[in-house]
């Protein structure tokens, strides 16, 4: 209760630090610490120190820690989750009805992978996933809500345009299917990058897209002829 007051009274004071950038310097120096340290064992402290604020402007701007940990995924979130589906309806809209397969799932494989394997907010969210995967503190359905049903409904919806015959039911199973593969090969790039002297393992990007689009447009195929 105590906690909630000081809250209150600390948004109902004028801040210069609201002018002068302080709530994206939390959001970047709380990203860096979450990836490092985890959660539990990242000061609010900390973070202000990193950021060059005040203490009290995380109950400012987030209304405490964990309020700045959800805003921070729901960032990183909602910008990874417009370039899967702005991918998909730019290459619907450029092809005309001349759209393939293939082309459908590079676009989209390209843009599912190339944020997430970039130096930058993409890759620390490889990080926080795996640190929020093993101490969890998010809502149970955010995920859900801010990634996994937007983008599995424009993809199946797009996969269902261009396949004749392709059922609904099976558009889905084909697009958990198609983000299990490039899930997969995120977290080896993230893995191979940072493990010393695994650089060597990680996957060439070109190479496995190619690969992903070609593989999953032929499942895609079977999956509508009913094999």
């Amino acid at each position: 209760m105590a906690e909630r007051t000081k809250a209150r009274v600390a948004r109902a004071r004028p801040d210069e630090e609201q002018r002068d950038g302080a709530s994206e310097r939390l959001l970047e120096a709380a990203e860096r610490l979450f990836v490092q340290r985890g959660f539990a064992a990242t000061s609010v402290r900390a973070i202000t120190e990193a950021a060059r604020c005040n203490v009290a402007a995380v109950n400012y701007h987030f209304d405490g820690k964990l309020g700045l940990y959800e805003t921070l995924f729901r960032s990183r979130l909602s910008d990874l989750r417009r370039r899967r589906v702005e991918s998909v309806r730019a290459t619907l809209d450029r092809a005309r009805g001349r759209v393939t397969l293939e082309l459908l799932l590079t676009a989209f494989a390209n843009a599912f992978l190339e944020p997430l394997v970039e130096e930058g907010p993409g890759r620390h969210l490889i990080g926080l996933l795996s640190r929020e995967l093993l101490d969890p503190h998010l809502p149970p359905k955010l995920f859900q809500h801010e990634m996994v049903e937007p983008v599995q409904r424009v993809l199946s919806e797009a996969l269902m345009r261009v396949t004749p015959g392709l059922r609904r039911e099976q558009a889905v199973h084909c697009v958990i299917s198609i983000i299990g593969q490039l899930t997969q090969v995120s977290f080896r790039c993230h893995w191979a990058a940072a493990a010393e002297g695994c650089e060597r393992l990680r996957p060439r990007l070109p190479a496995m897209v190619e690969h992903i689009a070609r593989f999953s447009a032929a499942g895609v195929r079977a999956c509508a002829k009913g094999r």
